[in-house]
């Protein structure tokens, strides 16, 4: 099956082109609001979407319409670090842009580098540190392979979501540190990171290369679960996500209406 054939799929449970394509991070179903009226499309369904269970990820896409935009959101993606290729681990947003979304809205659970940070907390992404020793543009055959990367998290979109937070948000404006995994950071590597960014996690760099490569307007949001380099558990990290995700459905349904 090719991916026309899977964006064909998501275009009859739509009833039309998606409009914005959602990624949900480990634990955060919660963050689709309850008026997003959706139903579930199985990954088994869809033949070039590769997924392996794990905690947090459900492995469905769900479709429908949310803030007056048809919106596609997976539950559930892949990793590096459970072995898929970076070209497996975009396929989602590839996807997304053949099914017609021209934004992206992606999310994560990321361990705080910034002192300031609190579990719980929200970071939309102002930008990001690729150090996951991958790109998935690797061995592309486009003419111009050579993707502009300032501005990769839209100022505009961000700026829209900043307008409608609230104390109880949370939110903070930083950047994210995209690491291989799956094992959690040493002290001392917790200790280089803060040289660098606000917040790491193992995912989101490389969807949003993609994204960008396809001219995809893209927004992101990490919710902070734990301190990085302090001892944590990965139940932990999603149950937080899990708690706090709601008030990211605020933020997303609030920005969904200027996509």
């Amino acid at each position: 099956m090719s991916i026309e054939e899977d964006a064909q799929i998501i275009r009859d449970a739509l009833g039309g082109s998606a409009e914005v394509a959602i990624v949900l991070g480990s634990g955060l179903a919660a963050a689709l609001g309850n008026g997003f009226d959706r139903e579930a499309v199985p990954y088994e369904r869809l033949k070039t979407l590769p997924f392996k269970p794990l905690d947090g990820h459900r492995g469905e896409a769900l479709v429908g319409t949310w803030s007056g935009r048809r919106v596609l959101a997976f539950s559930g993606r892949v990793h590096l670090y459970q072995g898929f290729t970076p070209q497996q681990v975009t396929a989602a947003v590839r996807l997304a842009h053949a099914a017609g979304a021209r934004a992206l809205v992606l999310t994560n659970a990321a361990g705080a580098l910034n002192a300031a940070y609190r579990a719980g907390d929200l970071m939309l992404l102002a930008d990001h540190v690729n150090l996951t020793g991958a790109n998935p543009l690797t061995g592309s055959d486009a003419r111009n392979p050579f993707v502009d990367m300032n501005d990769a998290y839209s100022s505009r979109l961000r700026a829209e979501a900043c307008m409608h937070a609230r104390h109880e948000h949370r939110l903070h404006d930083g950047v994210y540190v995209g690491l291989l995994g799956p094992s959690y950071e040493t002290p001392a590597e917790a200790r280089y990171l803060r040289t660098i960014g606000d917040a790491v996690g193992m995912s989101t760099v490389l969807e949003t290369i993609v994204a960008r490569s396809l001219g995809m307007e893209v927004l992101a949001f990490s919710l902070i679960t734990n301190a990085a380099g302090e001892e944590t558990a990965h139940d932990e990290v999603t149950r937080i996500a899990g708690e706090r995700a709601p008030l990211l459905a605020q933020l997303i349904e609030a920005t969904l209406e200027r996509v």
